[in-house]
């Protein structure tokens, strides 16, 4: 938890003194509070002094949008929107068409110290652009059409505010660069003392007092921008400016399309630079652009296969590197324990990562949401080891605790139930999922919906259970992240399987076994089998989706298959719709095309040189 002596100086300081303390220092040390296991305490703060100051407004809302984030309910995605628009609306600089129309006509004439200083516009402008863009990341967890268009209307209102206040401090700080360049160049021209030494008592000319250095730069109301200053805002600029970008590189391009934003392509290098300076400055949402980093780099760069089709753990390295950093600022972070226990998935350390996960739970403790996160990934752990009973107990608390898609975690908890052969209590929990769901438009509990839709009528069998909870690690990519002795149990599943309807899922799930094993011959066979299997079938779309995403991943690695492999991914992109999952899947088909064109550029310049 949060310090007792920081809470005691927050908090018992007379009224008067902490209300002058900078509103920059005491929301950094909110933000500290927060990433330190202490939540609670960093909400109180920035609850008591959200309406003293700007920043402390944002970091409120903040805390409301990282709530949600981490737990995914309804309830707390609404509230937080809410908030968000709340603070939108208080931190609004630009005069809209009503307020325009009032001032122009009012009798009474607005006082010239009544303007906004510089600093205080960028950065209400800056937080207005962060509202815009937290709440594109709220409405885009929804994963449907409609959710994406409305985002990304967000977005696209927050990427003109980014975009017109990273050009403007930008300027503000080469100006700043070249008067300290001048201010140089003076004091170099200066004589040293071998050279005559002018007559102090003499007044200075108009010619030498010309060459003075000149007033460091002002805004409009006679307030010096430091560079101090001027970095804290670049910095707070660029966390909103290489979000954004990375927000780009998740949402498919036809998406991109109905919103509009045609022609535009996210520069992730840039996005990645960005976030970096801004983890190095000294604004409240430094430690921020490092969680955002770690996300990147443990979860976004793997589940969307950013890097390519086989390049799943690329992100290992920097991700290490940032943690080792900042190590010392956040020791005991819940957090920062939680992508330690990524890092070591993504290394297919398994067990190493469940001790990071209890040990992140044990600290996060009245954490809610970031229990449940921890919990969460305790789950799937203990699901890629096949451990059906340590499952049970992660999901089953889930199920009970988290308000996110009790459709979801009851189907969850059905698979575990039938994979222990407790088949009649799973077939009375899927039998409850359809009435369950809220959402249909939402892509998880769509699927979830369909499979459970199955049983009405049917009992589902032991191996059906197990087999279903094999598609789910496919399906969530997370057969990379196993080692051979954990994908070997998989493949004796898959041999139980005797139903022949569902014999096209099985070598699904065979075919990504068998290349994570590196036996590619054996997963191209299983591939092209689970698309043979499927013809005819008037359900589970998704499957030959995936199979022909799988197959082309294998064939890009070879240069004599890599028009196969473009020929699969197009066919995927411009043949598949409205199947389950379609839109991640599309993401990681745009990344792979990308990757290709990338190649063929790159062999074509060498064919060149030679």
């Amino acid at each position: 938890m949060a310090s007792g002596d920081d809470l005691a100086t927050v908090f018992s300081s007379d009224e008067s003194t902490v209300l002058s303390q900078d509103d920059v220092e005491m929301a950094v040390s909110g933000i500290n509070m927060l990433l330190n296991n202490g939540f609670d305490e960093a909400q109180a703060l920035f609850c008591k002094y959200k309406d003293d100051s700007p920043l402390m407004n944002a970091g409120y809302s903040f805390v409301h949008f990282m709530q949600a984030l981490m737990s995914f309910e309804e309830e707390k995605l609404a509230e937080a929107l809410k908030i968000l628009q709340t603070t939108e609306k208080t931190c609004e600089t630009g005069d809209g068409f009503i307020r325009a129309f009032k001032k122009r006509f009012s009798k009474k004439k607005q006082q010239v110290g009544s303007e906004l200083s510089v600093e205080d516009r960028i950065q209400r402008q800056v937080i207005v652009a962060d509202c815009l863009l937290y709440q594109a990341v709220l409405v885009f967890t929804n994963q449907d059409i409609a959710s994406y268009i409305k985002g990304g209307w967000y977005l696209r209102r927050a990427w003109k505010l980014y975009e017109k206040l990273h050009s403007e401090v930008i300027q503000l700080q080469e100006k700043k660069t070249c008067e300290k360049i001048n201010q140089l160049s003076l004091n170099l021209s200066k004589p040293d003392s071998n050279d005559s030494v002018p007559n102090q008592t003499q007044k200075p000319s108009k010619e030498s007092t010309s060459k003075l250095p000149q007033e460091p730069a002002m805004d409009n109301n006679d307030n010096e921008l430091t560079q101090e200053v001027i970095s804290r805002l670049l910095g707070s600029v660029n966390f909103g400016y290489g979000t954004f970008q990375l927000c780009m590189s998740m949402v498919p391009p036809k998406i991109l399309k109905l919103i509009e934003f045609l022609g535009f392509e996210a520069d992730r290098d840039a996005g990645i630079a960005a976030l970096v300076y801004c983890s190095h400055s000294s604004d409240m949402k430094a430690p921020l652009a490092v969680l955002g980093l770690l996300w990147y780099h443990t979860v976004l760069r793997p589940f969307f296969a950013l890097d390519g089709a086989n390049r799943f753990s690329v992100g290992i390295s920097d991700a290490e590197d940032i943690i080792q950093q900042k190590e010392e600022s956040f020791p005991s972070s819940s957090l920062f324990l939680f992508f330690r226990g990524r890092i070591h998935r993504l290394k297919k350390e398994n067990d190493a990562s469940l001790v990071i996960y209890h040990k992140a739970l044990d600290e996060s403790c009245g954490q809610r949401e970031i229990e449940l996160m921890c919990l969460y990934e305790i789950a799937w752990c203990n699901l890629l080891k096949l451990n059906w009973d340590k499952c049970l107990e992660a999901f089953t608390r889930l199920n009970k605790e988290s308000k996110w898609s009790k459709a979801y975690y009851s189907y969850l908890v059905a698979v575990c139930l039938g994979s222990m052969g407790e088949v009649e209590k799973a077939h009375e929990m899927l039998k409850q999922v359809p009435s369950l769901v809220k959402r249909k438009n939402n892509q998880i509990e769509a699927f979830v919906n369909r499979r459970a839709e199955k049983f009405k009528k049917v009992t589902p069998t032991q191996e059906h259970c197990r087999l279903l909870a094999l598609e789910l690690l496919f399906l969530w990519h997370a057969l990379p992240t196993c080692t051979a002795e954990e994908l070997q149990p998989m493949l004796k599943v898959c041999d139980m399987q005797t139903d022949h309807k569902l014999l096209h899922l099985k070598c699904l799930v065979e075919g990504g076994i068998f290349k994570e094993l590196g036996e590619e011959e054996m997963a191209v066979n299983c591939l092209k089998e689970t698309l043979a299997r499927h013809q005819g079938m008037k359900d589970d779309y998704h499957v030959p989706a995936f199979a022909m995403f799988e197959l082309a991943s294998i064939y890009m690695k070879s240069p004599e298959t890599t028009a196969e492999a473009k020929r699969l991914l197009h066919e995927v992109k411009e043949n598949f719709h409205d199947f389950d999952f379609e839109n991640r899947l599309n993401v990681r088909v745009n990344n792979a095309l990308k990757h290709l064109k990338s190649n063929s550029k790159q062999t074509s310049k060498q064919s060149v040189k030679q």
